[in-house]
């Protein structure tokens, strides 16, 4: 025993620091084990796997964080009541030993869960998750599948060595944190009090900071770890304990009853029989429908527009006699325009995996989690043509997983409110539309090959930051904002149409969902009814009032292109087939329409209704064959796409 002393509360921090930083580097230790058995072939890049083991730490430092919190609490509250007391050695001794078997406990779990994932990762190129929860109903035959694979006992061996290298490491700290004395003074002033408060309040600060991951506006995601083109050092960063802790989150997710009623097999039935031409095409290709025009001497450049909120009802809107969409609502009048359009699903998630990949999301369920599916769509047939992809967003761009989400989907470049001038930021979702299109068309000016690229605008997203210029342009911030929207949507294609690649592109403005406004109906239908556009050199007017959805863009794009594909979504190639009805979803309702009929189901409700759109009256009764059609057009439709997502058919 050594004649070491020290002040309690110090002492205590001290060895809070100590099991920190030792969890820190266990962690580390289990990422490099991760790297030797994952090696890239291509050899390690060690620029990017430098960044990427810092970006680790940080995942890192907020496990250890979780871990230490109570500790933290327990031992400075218990020392702070203890210190002037002459057993204080004693007393906060046994706290140390509790919180020394605790840890060791904890952290053997997860560096069980740790080195298992380095095997799992060689086999699955991704991280542990939530679902391999479900593999814990066939204990024996995984164990034995495990067991037959001696790579995996020597894994096996690597766990159990670290948990006892790290339970001797431990051990040994705690015992030498036993070994100090302790000065303690009898005099209960109020200022040493005070002193270990405030002292205690900025160590408890600094774990919740850690807990948080992030000083930025967003608690730390998944999609932190992504920062470059090259999959492998996007997730080396990442921790599969927090992996397996935000996938689990929507893992206990099931498919609904009302859905489960019908069979995939009746549904795929139904469906191939719904979209035959459309669906289930395998090699798809048409002459392009601009092969005769003359800017057809190379590809066409496609440029996707997502307009924040922007429900087709906007285009209707007035204020003083005047239209707040008065762009939007001349471009009918030059473009291919779908007056029946439906957005997939009512978040921005969904909007951008609908138009760019055709799928309609699980109600709630967010389309870019933390493992998300791999899909085709727009971005890969485009790359196989070889486009270059490219994403304009005007905020941060690991909102919803989005960062992660496209660099998994073929999407090469992202820029974003880590490329623009900080001084361009206005509010918490970054720059205004306007300067993001015009940084935007810059960007495009310098790109040589033929491009895609998606811009998001969110302009017309609360909380709202009106230009002063469009201050008369509407009763309130939120009619103003949308003719600002408008607007710098019309500075955009006029601009963009003035250069030389815009001369070569077909457009296509769309919405990443509706607005929640007023209507007399359970589920909204504003929030779903949306416009689409097509805008192309050669491109004749022409009004479609048949229905059609967000998905539909990605096949009839291609189609319009000439562009081979094959469709394994729902979507429908619009100029060579129709779709009888639009099927959309909410948060808890599924919707069907025609554009005359609104037939919706609420999952929380257990009620359908059906409407005639314009009257409130719930018609159901008056009309069952109606309502039967309608109920197994939804139904069948949106069973057969979320299998096709839950079987990981998207690809």
């Amino acid at each position: 025993m050594t004649n070491q002393k020290s002040h309690p509360l110090q002492e205590s921090i001290l060895y809070l620091v100590k099991l920190h930083l030792f969890g820190l580097g266990a962690l580390t230790l289990c990422r490099l084990i991760l790297l030797w058995a994952n090696m890239p072939t291509e050899g390690v890049d060690y620029g990017l796997l430098g960044r990427s083991m810092l970006i680790g730490l940080k995942f890192d430092n907020l496990i250890v964080c979780y871990i230490q919190a109570l500790p933290v609490i327990a031992l400075t509250v218990l020392t702070m009541c203890m210190m002037h007391r002459p057993d204080v050695r004693r007393i906060v001794g046994s706290c140390k030993k509790a919180i020394a078997w605790a840890e060791g406990v904890l952290y053997g779990l997860v560096i069980i869960i740790e080195v298992a994932n380095a095997r799992y990762f060689h086999f699955f190129d991704n991280h542990l998750n939530y679902q391999v929860t479900e593999w814990f109903g066939f204990a024996g035959d995984t164990a034995g599948m495990v067991m037959q694979d001696k790579t995996n006992l020597w894994f096996l061996l690597i766990a159990v060595l670290l948990i006892v290298l790290f339970s001797f490491v431990l051990t040994t700290i705690t015992r030498r944190s036993l070994s100090y004395h302790y000065t303690h003074d009898t005099n209960t002033s109020l200022s040493s009090y005070l002193t270990g408060a405030a002292v205690c309040i900025v160590v408890y600060g600094l774990v919740f900071i850690g807990m948080r991951g992030s000083f930025q506006r967003y608690p730390l995601k998944v999609s932190f770890a992504y920062y470059c083109n090259k999959p492998f050092y996007n997730k080396l960063g990442v921790n599969p304990v927090f992996n397996i802790i935000k996938t689990a989150k929507n893992g206990g997710n099931k498919l609904p009853d009302f859905l489960a009623a019908v069979s995939e097999e009746e549904a795929e039935t139904y469906v191939q029989a719904q979209l035959s031409d459309n669906v289930l095409s395998a090699g798809l290709s048409t002459d392009s429908l601009f092969a005769d025009t003359p800017c057809h001497d190379r590809p066409l450049n496609v440029v996707l527009i997502l307009m924040e909120s922007m429900t087709r009802v906007n285009l209707e809107r007035q204020y003083n006699g005047q239209y707040l969409t008065p762009y939007l609502r001349a471009l009918r009048d030059s473009s291919w325009y779908w007056s029946n359009a439906y957005s997939a699903g009512i978040h921005t998630n969904n909007g951008i995996v609908a138009s760019q990949y055709g799928y309609v999301p699980n109600f709630a369920r967010t389309m870019m989690e933390v493992n998300p599916n791999h899909y085709t769509g727009l971005p890969y047939y485009l790359q196989q043509a070889g486009y270059h992809n490219l994403v304009f967003v005007t905020g941060n761009p690991q909102y919803d997983n989005m960062n992660s989400f496209w660099r998994d989907n073929y999407i090469h470049t992202i820029y974003s409110l880590y490329d623009y001038d900080s001084k361009a930021v206005v509010n918490n979702f970054g720059v205004p539309d306007d300067y993001m299109f015009r940084w935007g068309i810059d960007k495009l000016n310098t790109v040589d090959e033929p491009f895609f690229a998606t811009f998001l605008t969110v302009s017309n997203h609360s909380p709202y930051v009106v230009p002063e210029a469009y201050r008369s342009r509407g009763e309130n911030d939120e009619e103003r904002i949308i003719a600002y929207a408008d607007d710098a949507v019309r500075q955009f294609m006029t601009a963009a149409k003035q250069t030389e690649w815009g001369q070569h592109t077909l457009f296509v403005l769309s919405a990443d969902h509706g607005a929640q406004l007023a209507s007399p109906y359970e589920m909204t239908l504003p929030y779903n009814e949306i416009p689409v556009y097509f805008v192309a050199p050669g491109l004749k007017w022409q009004q479609y009032d048949e229905p059609a959805s967000q998905i539909d863009i990605f096949p009839t794009a291609l189609a319009m292109l000439g562009i081979p594909y094959e469709n394994t979504t729902l979507g429908t190639d619009l100029l060579h087939g129709s779709r009888r009805y639009a099927f959309f979803a909410s948060n808890e309702h599924l919707g069907v329409s025609d554009g005359e009929w609104f037939w919706c189901y609420g999952m929380n409700s257990r009620q359908e209704h059906l409407y005639r759109i314009g009257s409130p009256e719930d018609v159901k009764a008056a009309y069952p064959e109606r309502t039967e059609e309608m109920r197994r057009y939804g139904v069948c439709m949106q069973r057969a796409n979320l299998e096709r997502m839950n079987q990981k058919k998207t690809l």
